[in-house]
């Protein structure tokens, strides 16, 4: 440990020196001491104003630079480890304040909170998912989910969330990421997921309890109370854009569509008769009846198909497809 040589002088308790207030009041304070005697008791208390605040640089001096203070009359350096002691990391309390680095600056110059402002407003802050601030710090890259948030102030909601908020998802993992959802028709807390919440109100998905069972696989949500809501169940549903279409009209948002198989017709025309070689051939005067041979006098209805009269053998009809697991974007 650095040593301090610079020591005080009449600190002693009941040390023989002037009370502060009699010290103040002395005529010689400010003139000095004139031809005459000087007591004791006044000169004491000039040495001991001088040398306690002199033994206190000495020892910040040692404390803070780690090298030692000598008695030596060596002005220079004194001064040169008092510097050192300056640039030791100083612990500042209360509200210092220090010059505001140009744009760009990067040097070792003190950063101050203006200069981080001006930065933070051109380069977003990387922040914990768990530590989204509630006020309006600029775009924001969220750590866990490795996307931007941008702050968003609506009707429904104001605070950060994803541009993607709401956006169906094809989920390939076993679990949802950090920042989806299950959209099996669970429910989900309202200040737990406020940003999806406010989206649902925002595009105007939110139907009743009814509507929502009536539709399952459609993409609407329920208010359930005043502290959950009900998201949709996206299960065995293939997506479809909205627009107009030959057989069902102009499809809205979030709306469901049951499945169909286009209707197909044909008829079979004169066919031979296997195992006896006759032919099956229109009776005369008609095109719809038929008969084994010309002079049969059975005759043949007209053979017709039409597949809106067979029965299903599945619940859709459907191309060769891949299962996700239906999930939201919150």
């Amino acid at each position: 440990m650095a040593i301090n040589q610079i020591l005080p002088f009449g600190t002693a308790a009941g040390a023989n020196v002037l009370a502060p207030a009699d010290y103040q009041a002395l005529a010689s304070r400010n003139a000095g001491f004139s031809a005459g005697t000087a007591k004791s008791k006044e000169l004491n208390t000039v040495w001991r104003q001088a040398s306690f605040v002199a033994a206190m640089l000495g020892q910040y001096i040692a404390d803070k630079s780690g090298q030692d203070v000598l008695d030596n009359g060596d002005l220079a350096a004194l001064q040169a480890k008092f510097v050192a002691a300056l640039a030791a990391s100083p612990a500042f309390t209360g509200t210092p304040t220090a010059p505001t680095p140009g744009q760009g600056d990067n040097s070792t110059k003190i950063a101050t909170t203006a200069f981080v402002a001006r930065v933070l407003g051109s380069y977003p802050m990387m922040v914990s998912i768990a530590a989204v601030p509630t006020y309006n710090a600029g775009p924001l890259m969220i750590a866990e989910a490795g996307e931007m948030w941008l702050w968003t102030s609506t009707a429904f909601y104001t605070g950060y969330r994803s541009p993607l908020c709401g956006r169906p998802l094809l989920g390939h993992t076993p679990s949802p990421f950090v920042n989806e959802i299950d959209a099996t028709g669970g429910l989900l807390s309202k200040a737990a997921y406020p940003a999806l919440w406010g989206y649902a109100q925002e595009a105007g998905l939110v139907v009743s309890q009814a509507v929502w069972a009536a539709n399952i696989g459609a993409h609407y949500f329920v208010d359930v109370n005043s502290t959950q809501f009900r998201v949709p169940d996206l299960r065995d549903m293939h997506f479809r854009h909205t627009g107009t279409n030959a057989d069902g009209g102009a499809r809205a948002l979030g709306t469901k569509q049951l499945d169909a198989s286009q209707r197909l017709q044909g008829v079979l025309g004169a066919t031979q008769e296997i195992g006896v070689g006759g032919v099956f051939a229109a009776l005369p005067g008609t095109t719809t009846q038929f008969a084994a041979s010309p002079t049969s006098a059975q005759s043949f209805t007209q053979v017709q198909m039409d597949t809106v009269r067979t029965s299903r053998v599945s619940s859709e009809t459907r191309g060769i497809n891949v299962a996700f697991h239906p999930r939201i974007h919150i």
